[in-house]
This record gives structure tokens, C-alpha cells and sequence, in this order.
């Protein structure tokens, strides 16, 4: 049991995290303070605020942030805690301003959300193979789905604002629990920090800034963002439950499918068929109110899963990054949830009250990500665009390996470097550090009497084998 302890402890916490959120958000236990303040605006933005400010801080300050986690380990949660139950009574006070009330409760309550991510995803970075963390992610996505569902349907309004102030304290415990998990690591090679991450982050980074684009362009303007409600189509109870269901499964396949069985594919194209995916989702959405019966309530499940799709999506590319050089998970999460937040709230302030030309800025905003998804396919194959030599120096390969006593992982290595592979190629078709193929192919030059790559091409094309050189 304690081996899937992390993994376990990680997907109730994060799905109590969403549900946390989603009480706060849009609970009918929270509806008398929204409408008290509605003279402020959208109190989202109040919200995303928090966020914003405790990433930028953590990018800006990622050591003080390690040597703090022990302190703000059960601080942040403290904080949060108290700043929902600020919001919830905020107007139902007249000792403090009711709108400084419920701003501070919201901004801080905002930033333990933060906190809380960054917390689960180093967890699952730093200590999980990728098969663990990515079905700890996605079960926590499908687990949130449910419990939103039981708790806004079976508790009061009142027990829902108890429940959301007593959450950040029990995610903690959960928390607690999984940072005395057992490590999972089964390959040590996946999970070497690169000794020069160099390459992989300029192929990360890219598709980081478009995963941003799209989390935050999905939850905003599909029904499970600001202009309506999840599975609204399933009233009551027992619909509520099939409509839940068929959410997590769908989530639950399609993370299988795009996510889990491409944790060994190049790292520049790993996740291109999940960013497709969302985009076909994006044009999906613009239609659907036309749909009626059946058709509609299957599109609204899967419109549902694709919302969680995309964040799984996020965090796994989080996950992965972290991995590249055993980043600062603060840096990390810092800098891309940062992003998020900032471009959530222009999308929020923005689009906000668009009513029914919504669906023609999901169109515009999915050509936008078409484009960019096109720009970063393309991009990826010039930067990995290989010189293949002439049969011939391909054909003596295996005899040239055998011949100069190279190594099983040797050969394998030289098998693709003569093929004019990049490192980056050998090191995602392998699934080890470029450190380590670095270190092999110092030993292939070596037991090959060459110093370059172009004298390992002149030696396969002379016909020489044993020949000193």
C-alpha cells in the first residue's frame, strides 16, 4: 500500500483542491456573498489575482520558497482557510468594510490554490514514474467531477460553505500523508536529470505557452467555464451520476490514449494529438446549441471531459518539464501558472459578457491555436530534420559495432547516430538523459579511433573495420 501511497493521497487531495474551488465558485453556499458584492465586478478576477500573485513570487523566488516549505506547509492552508470563511461571512459583518472583507478573503484563498498545485505537482514530479503521476492527475480530474456532483446535490448551503472552509486544512492532511510515500520510480534512466537540458527546453517551452493558451481559453468559453454550468443537461440525482460517469470515462480513455501511451514518444511531438483533440473540442462547443436529445447531452459529456482533458494535459507537461533538470517546481509552476492566470483574467475582463458571440470567439480563438499548433509542428521537424548518409554507410553498421567491440546500448546508439539522429532523438527514443548519450558517444569515438561525427562517417563509407585511424 504505501508504494501507490503518493499517488494515491496526490489524486484525493488535487480532487478536493477542484472541489474546494468549485464550492467557492459557483456553490449555491456562497451565493449571498457574490450578489452582496456585486457592485464589484466579477469577483473571478479577485480570485485569479490570488493566483497570480503568489506565481509570479514563487518564479521570482524559488529558493526562499524551499527553504520556507516547511513553514508554509500548513501556513498557506491556514490562510486560505480563513480567507474563504472571510468571503462566505464578508457581508454578514459590519465591524470591517463588507468589500475589504471579501476581497482579502478571496486573494488569499486564491494564492493556497496556488500553493496547493505547486505542492502536488513537484510531489508527483520528484517522486513518481510518469504512468503514476500522469493516472494520479487524471483521477483526481475524475474523482472532482463526482464529488462536486454529491456534495452540491446532497449538502445544505450552509454545509457547503462549512465544507469549503474545512477543505484547505483536510487537502493538507493529504498532502502530509503523501510526502511520506514510498519513491516509484521503476527507470532510472527516464528520470536522470539532463546534464544539458538545453535543447529539450527549447522544444518544451513552445508547447507550454499553447497549453497555457489553451487551459485557459477552455475553461473560460466551454459550459464548464464562465458562461454556463457542467452537465446542466442531467437533472437530477441519478442523471447527475450517469452524466459524472460518462465524464470520467471519457476522460479516463482519452488520457489513456493521449496522454499515458505517449510518455515514450519524441519529446517535440508527445503531446500534439492531445492539443488536436481540443481544438476539434473548441469547434465542437461553437455548434452545440443546435443539438438536441441524445446528441446534445453526449456532446456536453464530452465537451466536459475535454475541460479536464486540457488540464491534465497542463500539468503533465508541468510534470514533464520539471523532470528535464530537476527544476524548481516553484520556477516552474511559477512562471506557467503565472501565464495562465494572467491570460485567464484578459479573457475573463474581456469576454466576459459576450453572450451569444462567444461561440465566434471559441472560433477565433481555435483557428489562433490551430495556427499555433501548426507553427510548433512545423518548427519541431526543421530543428529535428536529419541528414540520412547513403545506404551504403547505413548498411555496415551492424559490422562496424561488432567489429570495434562497442556495447549492446553502444550499438544502439551508433545505430542512430549514423543515421545522422540529433542527441535530442537518440535521448527521446532511448528514454534516457542527452547526459548519458553524450557519454556514450564519447565511447563509440573512442573505440572507433575517430573524433567527430564526420570522421564516423568516413570510416563507414572507406570500408576499413580494424584499421587504426
Amino acid at each position: 500500500m504505501k508504494k501507490y501511497q503518493t499517488t494515491l493521497c496526490v489524486a484525493l487531495g488535487w480532487a478536493l483542491l477542484a472541489v474546494w474551488a468549485d464550492l467557492f465558485g459557483h456553490s449555491p453556499g456562497f451565493a449571498i456573498p457574490y450578489s452582496g458584492l456585486i457592485g464589484l465586478g466579477n469577483m473571478r478576477v479577485y480570485w485569479l489575482v490570488g493566483l497570480l500573485v503568489l506565481a509570479i513570487s514563487m518564479a521570482a523566488l524559488p529558493r526562499w520558497f524551499e527553504r520556507v516549505k516547511r513553514y508554509l506547509f500548513f501556513c498557506l492552508p491556514l490562510v486560505a482557510s480563513f480567507g474563504t470563511m472571510a468571503f462566505a461571512v464578508a457581508c454578514q459583518q459590519t465591524f470591517f468594510p463588507p468589500e475589504v472583507v471579501a476581497l482579502s478573503g478571496i486573494i488569499v484563498a486564491g494564492a493556497g490554490y496556488t500553493w496547493f498545485t505547486c505542492l502536488f505537482c513537484g510531489m508527483l514530479a520528484q517522486t513518481q514514474c510518469m504512468r503514476y503521476a500522469i493516472g494520479s492527475i487524471v483521477a483526481s480530474l475524475a474523482l472532482k467531477t463526482v464529488l462536486v456532483q454529491l456534495f452540491t446535490g446532497v449538502l445544505s448551503a450552509s454545509a457547503q460553505v462549512g465544507l469549503a472552509i474545512a477543505l484547505p486544512l483536510i487537502i493538507t492532511g493529504f498532502a502530509f500523508v503523501a510526502e511520506r510515500g514510498e519513491e516509484t520510480r521503476t527507470d532510472k534512466d527516464e528520470w536522470r536529470p539532463m546534464e544539458d537540458g538545453s535543447t529539450a527546453y527549447r522544444s518544451i517551452v513552445p508547447q507550454i505557452i499553447v497549453a497555457v493558451l489553451v487551459v485557459a481559453t477552455t475553461r473560460v468559453m466551454t459550459p464548464l467555464g464562465f458562461f454556463g454550468d457542467p452537465l446542466n443537461l442531467f437533472s437530477g440525482a441519478f442523471s447527475a451520476a450517469v452524466g459524472s460517469v460518462g465524464v470520467g470515462a471519457v476522460l479516463v480513455a482519452l488520457s489513456y490514449v493521449l496522454l499515458e501511451k505517449r510518455t515514450k514518444s519524441r519529446l517535440s511531438k508527445r503531446f500534439m494529438p492531445a492539443f488536436l483533440v481540443i481544438i476539434f473540442a473548441y469547434f465542437l462547443s461553437a455548434t452545440s446549441a443546435s443539438y438536441q436529445g441524445m446528441l446534445a447531452a453526449t456532446t456536453e459529456v464530452f465537451i466536459t471531459a475535454i475541460e479536464a482533458l486540457s488540464h491534465a494535459l497542463f500539468w503533465t507537461i508541468m510534470v514533464t518539464t520539471i523532470r528535464l533538470k530537476e527544476a524548481s517546481p516553484f520556477r516552474v509552476v511559477g512562471l506557467a501558472a503565472g501565464l495562465y492566470d494572467a491570460i485567464s483574467i484578459i479573457w475573463v475582463v474581456f469576454f466576459f459578457s459576450l453572450g451569444v458571440v462567444n461561440n465566434a470567439v471559441i472560433i477565433v480563438v481555435a483557428f489562433v491555436i490551430v495556427m499555433l499548433v501548426v507553427w510548433l509542428t512545423d518548427r519541431n521537424d526543421q530543428e529535428s530534420s536529419e541528414v540520412v548518409p547513403p545506404d551504403l554507410m547505413v548498411d555496415r553498421r551492424a559490422e562496424i559495432a561488432k567489429a570495434h567491440g562497442l556495447s549492446p546500448r553502444e550499438t544502439e546508439v551508433f545505430m542512430m547516430l549514423a543515421q545522422g539522429r540529433s542527441r535530442t532523438y537518440i535521448s527521446d527514443e532511448l528514454v534516457v538523459s542527452e547526459g548519458t548519450v553524450k557519454t556514450h558517444i564519447s565511447h563509440i569515438y573512442t573505440k572507433l579511433g575517430v573524433h567527430g561525427r564526420q570522421e564516423m562517417f568516413d570510416l563507414l563509407l572507406s570500408g576499413e573495420e580494424g584499421e587504426d585511424r
